[in-house]
């Protein structure tokens, strides 16, 4: 009889299968004592509770072919550990005449009494499980509050002894930055895996990823467990508290939550058309092979998609270069920031003190909440001006540079078509009757917002 040989190892932290081949040894033993022919299909590193198993999933498709007659394992745990995975073999092994034997003793699916020892044996598995997690939940927790550094992988920016790994580091607070700037999670990805940055486990990086990191508490150095913040930490902050909570906020905003759809031009949607001031998209001429901006609700204006980003973007980087640039994109004078320090450590304040009321007794639930609303939306709004005159829009990275100019020409387009957008309004003006094909750049009129002067 051909018999499949399953073996699986929840976790193999130094990939050497020591656990697959102790199980390989025993399985081989009793399919030579049965004169089964085995053919092995390996999970290793994989959990029966979380994640697919392939070769799992392949053995139920030879089962159904009839290819394979018999399955053998270690114990019946290296085969399932939730009920209703067991429920969905039993009706296969039923259905096939299927053999189940196992190095501790056979369970006979064909039987009520073979049936009930695998049912008893998973829910007692499931079981464990359930204490194991439990047991680590709390343990996990305790480690927080104690502020014990993390146990278990590498978490992206921090050495295993929470150490700051400066290069990791770098990338995270260009990434808080561009969040602030508008840029997409995709964008940061692509970015990043472009760098030949990789996750701690060595994959390329997901929106998802880049999400899960950013919002993740230690990053401002605090002690968390799951959502809940416990307190300041020993390791050290990478980015700011207040840069780390204003991103926070904008990646939670559920208007972000729709599939990505970025922009391919630079003017897409941005640019208005000077005729009917809608905002202008992009054709290809066929007969020229080239991309132009148009205006699809007049059709008054046709221009050069190239030529136009050309422009613009030699525009914008020279205004970048100016003296006072800092003041429009960062929000205003030193004093401003100030005061805005001020109310924001006063509204942490009013924060702390209803976390204090509520415990004493003073502030029922509901009013606690009441109370949270409003001031965490108050801080909101006072933490988006520290970081600009618009909620998500943040720019040192670009002013910081030796040379601006340049900085903006090597942001990707995401962040390019937000900083635009913060400093001017383009507008593509219609040629009229008798104009010439050659690009005319004051037919692209570009007027400053926030303080800009964008001299031609």
């Amino acid at each position: 009889m051909e018999a499949a040989v399953y073996l699986r190892q929840s976790v193999d932290k130094y990939g050497d299968e020591l656990a697959i081949t102790r199980q390989r040894e025993d399985c081989l033993k009793l399919c030579g004592a049965r004169a089964w022919i085995p053919h092995e299909y390996v999970d290793n590193d994989r959990s029966a509770t979380k994640g697919p198993r392939p070769a799992y999933e392949q053995m139920l498709d030879d089962i159904r072919t009839g290819v394979i007659g018999a399955v053998v394992v270690w114990d019946l745990d290296r085969l399932h550990r939730r009920p209703m995975e067991l429920e969905h073999f039993i009706d296969l092994a039923d259905d096939k005449h299927l053999a189940l034997a196992s190095v501790g003793g056979d369970a006979d699916l064909s039987t009520d009494n073979g049936r009930l020892f695998a049912r008893i044996k998973g829910a007692v598995s499931r079981a464990e499980i359930e204490r194991k997690s439990a047991r680590q939940k709390r343990a996990a927790r305790q480690r927080a509050e104690a502020g014990i550094w993390w146990i278990g992988p590498r978490p992206f920016g921090y050495t295993e002894a929470g150490e700051v790994v400066d290069t990791e580091a770098g990338a995270l607070r260009e990434a808080y930055s561009a969040i602030l700037a508008s840029a997409s999670l995709y964008s940061i990805a692509a970015q990043w895996n472009s760098a030949g940055i990789k996750t701690t486990r060595g994959n390329a990086w997901t929106g998802r990823s880049v999400k899960q990191t950013l919002v993740r508490p230690r990053y401002a150095g605090f002690r968390f467990y799951r959502d809940e913040i416990l307190g300041k930490a020993d390791w050290p902050a990478i980015v700011p508290e207040a840069l780390w909570r204003a991103v926070r906020d904008i990646l939670a905003d559920p208007s972000r939550r729709a599939p990505w759809t970025g922009r391919k031009y630079l003017l897409t949607g941005l640019a208005r058309c000077g005729k009917c001031g809608a905002t202008v998209t992009t054709t290809t001429k066929a007969q020229v092979g080239r991309v132009v901006y148009v205006c699809k609700h007049c059709y008054g204006i046709s221009r050069k998609q190239a030529e136009v980003d050309n422009w613009v973007i030699w525009r914008v980087a020279n205004a970048l270069a100016q003296p006072d640039a800092w003041r429009a994109l960062l929000g205003g004078t030193s004093e401003d920031a100030a005061l805005l320090r001020e109310e924001q450590a006063a509204l942490r304040s009013r924060l702390d003190m209803l976390a204090t009321d509520f415990a004493d007794g003073v502030l029922t639930r509901d009013q606690l909440r009441t109370a949270t609303e409003r001031i965490r939306r108050r801080l909101a709004d006072v933490e988006s001006q520290m970081f600009g005159p618009d909620a998500h829009r943040y720019f040192g990275d670009v002013i910081d540079a030796d040379d601006p100019r340049v900085a903006f020409r090597e942001l990707p387009l995401d962040r390019k078509r937000a900083l635009i957008e913060t400093m001017a309004t383009v507008t593509i003006m219609p040629i009229g009757h008798g104009g010439t094909k050659v690009f005319d750049p004051l037919m692209v009129e570009i007027l400053p917002r926030n303080g800009f002067v964008c001299r031609p």
